[in-house]
């Protein structure tokens, strides 16, 4: 597309006239621009891209977005906007030709269980339907190809790049997860989604939304982009969502739901269940996975699916990496690693575990949280009983003594129990070292992510389970 052509189609408040030039993409991180591309300069909480405009005209742009006073270059185009975020969303669906019109894109959003849901659902349509890509907190998987992507949801630029894959690779579906950030910046803005799907919502981010209430507008922004929407009505706020949504498909254990869980049993290998009839069996333990997957088997449903087949497929999901997963050893441990980071996931977590072994607990929160829920953390830890051993999980901006004492203010409320270890394989280490055989021993926070942030966004390469069976090696 040239300049030319997009002057008509977006929308700004004035312009600086340029050079005509053929766009090849535009971008908001500097250090990506190119010859040819257009600079959005987007002032965030931290960064200005401002900043950064006279950098991104060195490496090549053409064309600056900018919303305040800046200076003009010969040869350069300028649009002045109101909404940065909005206009390079705008740009990038028109210079990509809107990629998720040509493709059934399902957007997964819940303060907890997007990456199982979303991953699941894409098991299930390759099971059933054909291939499928998956976009979320662990990069995205585009027929086997693995790329990396900057957070849970990708800026819609990055977004895009990975649709247009899509299609180039003949793949139909997509599932992304699509988080209260990512819906309220506007990464998503101008993807078509064929189905929207709401899990929960539990206290999380208000330090940024703010309220509740503020919390569940960002997350209904996907139900307003979509054709179809699915609700777990298990969960107040997704009796609210159905309220506001008609037509919403609705799953969960209540009594009126569409797709729900009846003659629930639990083994010591899995959950059993029946959905109008058809008897389900899946191979995890833990009681909050049910409404994953009973979102999933209501979207595969509504996609045309049947319950039979879905029954056939599902049992064999390899679930996912470092949700609610068992690191075996001979040391007689029940060792698991859970990438659960708020109260609610914790809570979920504990109470899919036996009541009558010890539980040790070693975890950090991240930075940039606000001190009532890292108390909340605290006191949910000190209300089952769980040893914990508080350390380090990417304090960003924020310091461990912080962090810790807001977490040691929740816990000391119920008297509870615990260490402070700032490094986070020394903690993993006394962990270990500490339980007994039958003890279950949980790591909490990282999962699968491959970095840790010590110092502000910088990321210091970090393996979880890695450190956990090196320490398991020598102990």
């Amino acid at each position: 597309m040239k300049l030319s052509d997009l002057v008509r189609k977006i929308k700004y408040l004035d312009i600086k006239h340029g050079a005509e030039f053929k766009i090849r993409a535009v971008t908001n991180n500097s250090q990506k621009v190119e010859d040819g591309f257009i600079f959005v300069a987007v002032k965030g909480s931290i960064f200005d891209g401002h900043k950064y405009i006279d950098e991104a005209i060195k490496k090549g742009a053409k064309a600056i977005v900018h919303t305040e006073e800046v200076e003009y270059k010969e040869g350069i185009t300028y649009f002045k906007v109101a909404d940065p975020r909005e206009t390079l969303a705008e740009i990038s669906n028109l210079i990509t030709g809107f990629p998720s019109e040509k493709l059934s894109v399902i957007g997964v959003t819940g303060t907890n269980g997007k990456t199982t849901t979303s991953k699941l659902i894409a098991y299930l349509i390759e099971k059933v339907f054909g291939h499928c890509a998956n976009i979320g907190t662990d990069g995205a998987n585009v027929g086997g190809e693995i790329i990396e992507t900057s957070n849970t949801t990708p800026d819609i630029t990055e977004i895009n790049r990975i649709l247009e894959k899509c299609a180039e690779k003949g793949i139909k579906y997509v599932t992304l997860e699509a988080s209260s950030h990512g819906l309220v910046q506007k990464r998503l803005a101008g993807v078509h989604f064929k189905v929207g799907i709401f899990n929960n919502l539990s206290t999380e981010h208000l330090d940024y939304h703010k309220t509740m209430e503020e919390y569940f507008k960002a997350k209904m922004i996907l139900f307003e982009n979509s054709e179809l929407t699915i609700a777990n009505v298990d969960d107040p706020w997704g009796k609210k969502a159905v309220s506001l949504y008609e037509n919403t498909i609705t799953f969960g254990k209540d009594e009126k739901a569409n797709i729900r869980a009846r003659d629930v049993r639990k083994t010591d290998k899995g959950i059993g269940f029946k959905v109008d009839g058809v008897d389900f069996f899946i191979r995890s333990i833990a009681d909050f996975e049910l409404n994953n997957y009973l979102a999933a088997i209501s979207t595969l449903k509504s996609l045309g699916a049947s319950l039979t087949e879905l029954s056939e497929v599902i049992t064999d999901f390899p679930g996912v990496g470092s949700r609610f997963e068992y690191i075996e050893n001979d040391k007689g441990l029940n060792i698991i690693v859970d990438f659960a980071h708020t109260p609610r996931a914790f809570e979920e977590i504990f109470k899919s575990l036996p009541r009558d072994k010890k539980k040790i607990a070693v975890f950090g929160i991240q930075g940039d949280r606000n001190p009532e829920f890292r108390n909340l953390i605290g006191k949910t830890i000190s209300d089952y009983g769980i040893y914990a051993i508080v350390t380090t999980d990417d304090p960003k901006f924020d310091s461990y003594e912080n962090i810790s004492k807001d977490i040691v203010t929740g816990m000391e409320e119920n008297y509870g129990a615990y260490t402070l270890i700032k490094d986070r394989k020394e903690a993993i280490e006394a962990g270990l070292r500490m339980a007994k055989p039958g003890n279950y021993v949980l790591f909490m926070g990282k999962g699968e992510e491959n970095f840790i942030k010590l110092h502000g966004n910088e990321k210091t390469p970090w393996n979880e389970k890695a450190t956990i069976r090196e320490i398991l090696e020598k102990i």
